[in-house]
């Protein structure tokens, strides 16, 4: 493999850039991290471990469940467009995917008692890549490399209430994939030589758990009636030693060959991180987040790999609504958020450890005083001209669906 990822990273520096729906960096470890599947947390800067939702559900903490009001259903798609470029072209693609969804329901409101289950995605690749080569021993030949496809996470979990208001949250996790890498030589028209290509898919699946806590009200502690719901939140994800089945399929001169190198063990590393939410002047909720994973631990076999480094993630949101509105005008139930957020990426490329920075936007239209459109869009700038490397500028938009309504009404006797 060392070749191939040499030949990879000499094409980068070429002056020809093609990519096909996402960034090169991609190939290395599972790709980019996906971090949220609602617009409104990806509005608010992607995290918000401390938020307890009444309106929203969120897969990153399960803490957050335990103020739900209604059962709830969350779905959405994203759009995501990647400009990368060298010193001397670029290139823009586009990509549209299914966001994931989400559906929970209150059992105990008095106890925080919600369950929650979801089909949401962890990672995704997406690249193309191609150069033309002349060379003096064989015919004018182009090279690409492609990739797609990612790991997906289902989950099912549920919250309680402790005593002091703090609140509990666990899930079963069980992660899935698939990653297909494409290596083709394709020589011009009217060659001798036969196009030959290597392909290779990994498949992947493995169980965790996650587990959460957020604390009671804090804000009587610090003396002031302008912030309230002031939160801590804590979370924690396994580490998850993933199964991978790899089949090659090489196409030569002499037909297809398929190989299996059988099943091999892949370490995704732990994830945590820590959060603050707080109300000002009751329609302002302002959030901070710090996320950790550290991806130089990332092995297939034991082996570690040289192109990956310890990620983290720190970002900032907030949202305004009119929380005491009792008006039947669609105007006054209009939420607004933004978001800022920096990010030390796990790709290591050439020494070089590359960092992203992004700016959120996002707001929400009610279809009722229940169920909303949600809308989000965020612009990131990664990597850098220098070294041989690419910069990338990532436009996302996201869309989502959230509807609620009572299920489960307890009788009185």
């Amino acid at each position: 493999m060392k070749p191939i990822k040499f030949l990879l990273l000499s094409i980068i520096i070429t002056t020809e850039i093609f990519a096909g729906g996402g960034s090169v960096y991609t190939r290395f470890g599972i790709g980019d991290l996906r971090l949220s599947f609602s617009a409104r947390r990806l509005a608010m800067g992607e995290l918000g471990i401390a938020l307890s939702d009444k309106d929203y559900l969120s897969y990153l903490n399960p803490a957050g469940w335990n103020e739900m009001r209604l059962t709830r259903f969350e779905t959405g798609a994203l759009y995501s467009g990647n400009q990368s470029q060298n010193s001397s072209s670029s290139v823009y693609q586009t990509n549209v995917s299914f966001n994931g969804m989400m559906f929970g329901f209150p059992i105990d409101r008095e106890l925080g008692i919600s369950i929650a289950t979801g089909l949401v995605p962890v990672s995704n690749v997406g690249y193309e890549i191609s150069q033309p080569l002349k060379e003096p021993l064989v015919d004018e030949l182009k090279l690409s490399y492609t990739g797609q496809g990612g790991l997906s996470k289902f989950f099912i979990g549920a919250s309680y209430r402790l005593p002091f208001d703090f609140s509990l949250g666990l899930t079963y996790d069980y992660y899935y994939g698939r990653i297909e890498n494409t290596t083709k030589v394709e020589f011009v028209q009217g060659s001798n030589l036969r196009d030959v290509s290597f392909r290779e898919e990994t498949s992947y699946n493995g169980m965790g758990f996650t587990a959460g806590i957020i604390s009671g009200d804090l804000s009587k502690h610090i003396g002031t009636n302008s912030i309230k719901d002031l939160k801590i939140g804590f979370v924690f994800s396994s580490g998850v030693p993933l199964g991978s089945d790899s089949v090659n399929n090489s196409l030569t001169t002499i037909g297809t060959i398929t190989t299996s190198t059988g099943s091999v063990k892949t370490n995704l590393p732990l994830k945590f991180g820590i959060g603050t939410s707080f109300r000002l002047f009751e329609n302002y909720t302002f959030i901070t987040d710090y996320l950790f994973q550290p991806f130089s631990g990332f092995t297939v076999s034991g082996v570690k790999s040289t192109n990956l480094q310890n990620f983290y993630k720190a970002s900032l949101g907030f949202e305004y609504r009119d929380v005491g509105t009792r008006s039947d005008s669609f105007w006054d139930h209009i939420m607004l958020r933004g978001g800022l957020s920096y990010e030390q990426l796990q790709y290591k490329i050439n020494n070089t450890g590359l960092s992203q920075f992004s700016i959120y936007a996002g707001l929400s239209l009610p279809l009722s005083f229940d169920n909303a459109i949600d809308l989000a869009f965020q612009y990131g700038r990664r990597g850098t001209t220098d070294k041989n490397l690419l910069l990338d500028n990532i436009f996302k938009f996201s869309v989502s669906l959230s509807i609620g309504e009572i299920w489960f009404i307890r009788q009185e006797r």
